[in-house]
C-alpha cells in the first residue's frame, strides 16, 4: 500500500497546531461516482462525504492534484481536487477536496475547466 498527499508533514507537530483539518462532520455516502475530466472518466463509490469534500474508492488510479468534475449520484455533481492517494490492486481510494463551498450558486458561475492541471480560479472557462 502507498499513499501519497498534498498535506505537508509536521514533524513533529507543534501542540498548539489542531491536529483535524475538517470543518464540517463526514456523513456515511454510498453511491456510484464518476470522476471526469475532459474525455476520461473514471468509476467508483463514494465511502464518505462532507461539505468540504469526499472518500471514494476508484476503479483505476488517478494523479495526486488531479481535478475533476464529480457526479454524485442523485446529489448532482461538484468540482474538486485529489488530495490524497491509497494506492491499491486495481485502482485507488482517494480523497477530493470540493473547490467550491456548499450552498453556494454554482450556476452563476462558468464552470471549471478541468482538462488543465490547474485548479485555480483563474482556470475557470471563459
Amino acid at each position: 500500500m502507498k499513499r501519497r498527499s498534498l498535506t505537508p508533514t509536521l514533524d513533529p507537530p507543534p501542540s498548539t497546531v489542531r491536529l483535524g483539518r475538517r470543518t464540517s462532520p463526514r456523513r456515511p455516502f454510498s453511491e456510484r461516482v464518476v470522476f471526469r475530466r475532459g474525455e476520461r472518466e473514471v468509476q467508483g463509490f463514494a465511502l464518505n462525504i462532507s461539505l468540504g469534500g469526499l472518500r471514494a474508492i476508484l476503479d483505476e488510479s488517478v494523479g495526486l492534484g488531479d481535478c475533476f468534475e464529480v457526479l454524485l449520484g442523485d446529489e448532482g455533481s461538484r468540482s474538486g481536487r485529489v488530495v490524497w492517494i491509497q494506492e491499491e490492486l486495481g485502482g485507488a481510494i482517494v480523497g477530493l477536496a470540493f473547490l467550491e463551498g456548499a450552498g453556494t450558486a454554482r450556476e452563476a458561475e462558468p464552470p471549471l475547466d478541468v482538462s488543465s492541471r490547474s485548479c485555480e480560479p483563474w482556470a475557470r472557462s471563459k
